[in-house]
């Protein structure tokens, strides 16, 4: 039989103060933690404040008991939810229409993993450098979040699949702004540009906006959505299941959300919004794809030909360097004029040439100007 595993005495009163529960300093000195709450007159809330208790582990167990009854919820979500008081945690619950559901199809089961994973690392990506379109996923930051982020067990009610993550887990500063909330950590920067993206969504979908969101979108510097979250959420919906979505944010004690209610408040996808939402994945992302874009690299390759002139033309390997920190490989064909200026770079030590893509499909040239280090 697998013990429960015991929650930190110092994290289950903030978890109870979290419900607006008060603190008695009676209590300290026969090291107990006594409890009180103004809606709740005739009951009091006690436990050691050592975990070497004897009855500390009963004590905790009563405890949550006593609270789930007050609350009407199950002992085992409040406990789940105390463990981890020091994260800021998403439940993703799946939903469906029919009747006795009780499994889902496999490939739908990881097609959600994979869903979440680009939640988090879009919206990651988003805070570091906001834009309607991430050409890669591969910021060091969101990976990094998603390497201190932890998959927790399923929870009762359909399918839930719950992900948390320490508040202070990453120490870095983003560009995204959120109005005058510049100091907050950077996990909850990116849980609540998460919150406030779908927010954003879902009242388009619901209010009949959704080609004023896009054209708005299209002009902010720092967008709150992308097509990479909009593509995230789509990943959540199967069409055999016909299944609605609901998120649920459970924020870390450790900052105190401003507006507890509106921020607690559970946000629905009914599952006619998935169609609408791929609609805007589809738009900015080929918005996205007709945007100007600089890329910096070196020369690796040469692989042109001599003409008739006597001088090389032809194709070159560069190797460009990406915002993302990765670099990839790419294919240019250069005028004549342009493949002497590469042929420079290739022989000069430390030399770098700028690329200008203006669009998706659209052909690349070289400056005249290279870069040394």
């Amino acid at each position: 039989m697998n013990q429960e595993p015991l929650i930190p005495p110092i994290d289950l009163r903030d978890f109870v103060k979290s419900l607006d529960w008060e603190l008695l300093q009676e209590g300290l000195p026969d090291r107990l933690f006594v409890l009180k709450n103004q809606k709740f007159p005739r009951r009091q809330l006690a436990f050691p404040m050592d975990m070497t208790a004897p009855d500390y582990a009963e004590s905790t167990a009563r405890l949550l008991e006593k609270l789930g009854e007050m609350l009407g919820e199950p002992p085992q979500i409040l406990m789940v939810r105390a463990l981890n008081v020091r994260d800021d945690t998403l439940r993703f619950r799946i939903f469906s229409g029919q009747s006795g559901e009780l499994s889902w199809p496999l490939g739908f089961a990881t097609t959600l993993v994979s869903g979440v994973q680009q939640l988090l690392k879009s919206s990651a990506c988003t805070v570091m450098r906001p834009r309607i379109h991430h050409p890669r996923l591969s910021l060091t930051e969101a990976q990094q979040l998603i390497e201190k982020s932890r998959f927790g067990h399923t929870e009762p009610g359909s399918f839930v699949l719950r992900v948390s993550c320490s508040i202070h887990a990453l120490d870095v500063q983003g560009s995204l702004p959120l109005d005058d909330e510049t100091d907050l950590p950077f996990v909850r920067r990116v849980t609540l540009s998460l919150k406030r993206g779908m927010e954003q969504l879902i009242e388009a979908i619901e209010g009949d906006t959704l080609d004023g969101l896009v054209k708005s979108l299209k002009n902010q510097p720092a967008p709150l959505l992308s097509s990479n979250l909009c593509e995230a959420l789509t990943q959540f919906y199967d069409e055999t299941l016909g299944n609605s979505l609901d998120v649920d944010f459970n924020w870390s004690v450790s900052e105190p959300v401003a507006d507890k209610d509106f921020l607690k408040r559970p946000l629905r996808f009914q599952q006619d919004y998935f169609g609408r939402i791929e609609e805007v994945r589809r738009e900015l992302r080929a918005f996205e794809g007709h945007a100007k874009d600089t890329f910096v690299g070196t020369v690796e390759r040469l692989a042109g030909e001599m003409g008739e002139s006597g001088r090389r033309t032809g194709e070159v390997i560069l190797n460009l360097l990406l915002q993302e920190g990765e670099s990839v490989r790419a294919k240019l064909v250069l005028s004549t004029e342009e493949y002497e200026k590469a042929d420079k770079a290739h022989m000069t030590e430390g030399a770098y040439v700028q690329v200008l893509q203006t669009s998706a499909r659209a052909t690349t040239e070289t400056t005249k100007r290279f870069i040394p280090i």
